[in-house]
């Protein structure tokens, strides 16, 4: 299980400052959540953690290894986004291998990762379908079938409900917390849906681009769409 550690790290783009200077640790195996209206800096903070986005100033560290500059297919992460980011032209299958191929596996080793990923998400009948062939819950679980085929230690979570009703939204984050609890997979989630709280070891309550508050789960009261301490 790895920790992941925040030193300072800052990301301006121009005059403002998207993340401003946030220090905070992730424990291993935990399951944490970054909580804040959108544009609170939440999505730049997980993408400098996936190493999608450089820092302006400060570190990422993985465990005590320095990551800040480390490119992301050499990161030991899997992401899911908002937008599911599937290719269009490509399998079910062939989406949760792209990055098994960045990563040059192949053969029998990609063929076993893939349906390995595939029964995790329950997508094994639909393995031949295109993305435009799915529906929004289903694309999300493809997303998360890739991420889950490089066998990360840490997955980054930017909205995965955001596109989602209710329902499939909850299956979604049932999905996130088996990986956590059965396969001892960090997690750390960005989200303003308080749903996600149910579950969480702690959360982050982010605005603009600052910590306002860490809270663990049995801290957390929802009272009328607020969190309170």
């Amino acid at each position: 299980m790895v920790e992941i550690k925040l030193e300072n790290l800052t990301k301006r783009f121009g005059p403002t400052a998207a993340v401003d200077g946030i220090t905070l640790t992730v424990r291993g195996g935990e399951l944490f959540f970054l909580l804040g209206p959108s544009g609170c800096g939440k999505t730049t903070l997980l993408r400098m953690i996936a190493g999608f986005i450089m820092p302006t100033a400060g570190r990422v560290l993985f465990d005590t290894r320095d990551m800040t500059y480390v490119p992301p297919y050499q990161r030991d992460t899997g992401m899911v986004f908002q937008s599911y980011a599937l290719w269009p032209h490509m399998t079910v299958a062939d989406n949760v291998g792209f990055g098994l191929d960045v990563r040059k596996i192949a053969g029998p080793e990609r063929t076993t990762r893939i349906t390995a990923a595939l029964a995790l998400v329950q997508m094994e009948t639909l393995a031949q379908r295109r993305p435009n062939q799915l529906s929004g819950g289903q694309q999300q679980r493809v997303a998360i079938g890739r991420a889950f085929a490089n066998d990360p230690a840490i997955i980054l979570a930017d909205e995965p409900t955001g596109n989602l009703d209710l329902n499939t939204g909850k299956q979604i984050i049932g999905l996130l917390k088996e990986m956590n609890r059965e396969r001892g997979v960090t997690v750390i989630s960005a989200t303003h849906d308080l749903k996600m709280l149910d579950i969480s070891d702690r959360i982050i309550w982010i605005r603009d681009g600052l910590v306002e508050k860490i809270e663990k789960r049995a801290d957390i009261r929802i009272d009328t769409g607020e969190i309170h301490g």
